[in-house]
């Protein structure tokens, strides 16, 4: 099955790699276990960055993966020239069905970026048990409630 968005065709088979194409350009976007990223994290330490482009509000002030950037895939299409380009990132978004961190690793790829999508999603690292980070206050849930 094909999503697609802004011309940017992806593959939403579930299954890892990914196939992502557009404008004649296909990138294969590597996948990462959420068991593998925390060794990542440790060995690569600040030289890795995990950027959450889920685009809900309401549920990114629930939670996000600890030391996560909060960047949707239009903010990146304009700020990727601040990330670092010698770290390596790690999108993630809501579940493997979903395509907002396949098309965030397809614009990151072809701006030289190196890039891995987090298999499953947040949807997945939770289902798991692991570590989530509080995102906003009390105040700032009060709005989207």
């Amino acid at each position: 099955m094909m999503d697609t968005w802004k011309g940017l065709e992806v593959m939403v088979s579930g299954s890892a790699p990914r196939c992502v194409r557009a404008d004649q350009r296909s990138v294969e976007i590597s996948t990462i276990e959420p068991a593998a990223l925390a060794g990542l994290r440790k060995r690569l330490g600040d030289k890795l960055i995990v950027i959450d482009v889920r685009n809900s509000p309401k549920e990114m002030l629930r939670s996000t993966l600890p030391d996560a950037r909060i960047l949707s895939v239009e903010e990146l299409e304009v700020r990727w020239r601040q990330l670092p380009s010698d770290a390596t990132m790690v999108v993630y978004c809501w579940d493997e069905w979903s395509t907002l961190s396949a098309r965030a690793a397809h614009l990151l790829s072809l701006r030289g970026l190196k890039v891995l999508e987090l298999s499953g999603g947040i949807k997945r690292w939770r289902s798991l048990g692991m570590e989530e980070s509080p995102v906003a206050s009390t105040v700032e849930r009060a709005l989207y409630h």
